[in-house]
């Protein structure tokens, strides 16, 4: 009997994956469609675009921003949680993950001095390389340096050049599965912990806000054109569900993919230089 009701909660979540991945495969063309309907809607209505000014208005307005930003975050978030399961981002995050497995305490030491080398070595090429995209030499920027006068633009270039900063690269952020590792790799996270937590809070805050004070009543005389004018209103939001839902799909599978394969090359590099 058990084993019945596992394979059934198996097979209907192998269905809701699939269901997942199908609406993001198609999500263009839901898109599209929605789009169709309401150029249909408008071609056979007369249009009108309402007083800006009005308390209705504004009220509307308000009322759909805080619901477009509500939808979009968490549609944004199940498409991160449906990127990782994309083969990229499993790939990737299995090649981080064993390389990183190889990483031993008597390897911090040197991995640090490695990662300063990266950070210094990444600066000269990016600053170089901007100087020659612009046809300067490092010749000319040791000249500028030394004193040398040169044209507005040059120098302009050159100051860019010389502002630019080293990336922050330490241990920590290399064997790290987060974005940010803190300054330090003795960063106590603790201290973002409270101030995290706040801002994870405000759309449920605002999202409350709204519903406490918005009161609901029923409007007289309703017709189709009030019901299709509604529904103008409300196709909005599904096409800013499916773009929240896409962008954290394509952020996980394609961005946070790179990311994991850049830290896993990195390490791959260290452990060839021992």
């Amino acid at each position: 009997m058990k084993d019945s009701e596992s394979n059934e909660l198996l097979e209907l979540g192998g269905a809701i994956r699939q269901g997942y991945s199908a609406v993001i495969g198609n999500a263009g063309k839901v898109i599209a469609v929605i789009t169709l309907a309401i150029a249909v809607l408008v071609t056979f209505t007369d249009v009108a675009l309402s007083d800006i000014t009005g308390e209705s208005f504004t009220t509307t307005l308000a009322i759909m921003l805080i619901s477009s930003y509500l939808m979009y975050f968490s549609l944004e978030d199940s498409g991160e949680r449906e990127g990782e399961r994309s083969e990229e981002y499993r790939s990737a995050n299995e090649r981080y993950l064993n390389v990183r497995g190889r990483i031993t305490p008597a390897d911090i030491d040197p991995l640090r001095a490695f990662c300063l080398d990266y950070s210094l070595r990444e600066l000269e090429y990016r600053r170089l390389s901007y100087l020659g995209e612009n046809g300067y030499s490092a010749t000319d920027f040791a000249k500028f340096k030394s004193g040398e006068r040169v044209s507005f633009k040059a120098k302009r270039i050159f100051h860019r050049a010389e502002n630019m900063r080293a990336v922050r690269l330490t241990p920590a952020v290399l064997l790290s599965r987060s974005h940010g590792a803190g300054k330090s790799e003795l960063t106590d996270p603790s201290y973002k912990k409270i101030s995290g937590a706040l801002i994870s809070l405000i759309p449920s805050t605002v999202c409350m806000i709204f519903t406490v004070s918005v009161m609901l009543s029923a409007k007289d005389g309703q017709t189709v054109y009030t019901v299709l004018n509604g529904l103008l209103k409300l196709s909005a939001l599904p096409i800013v569900g499916f773009k929240g839902t896409m962008d954290g799909y394509r952020f996980v599978k394609e961005d946070k993919s790179g990311w994991l394969e850049t830290k896993a090359r990195l390490l791959e590099t260290f452990l060839g230089t021992k």
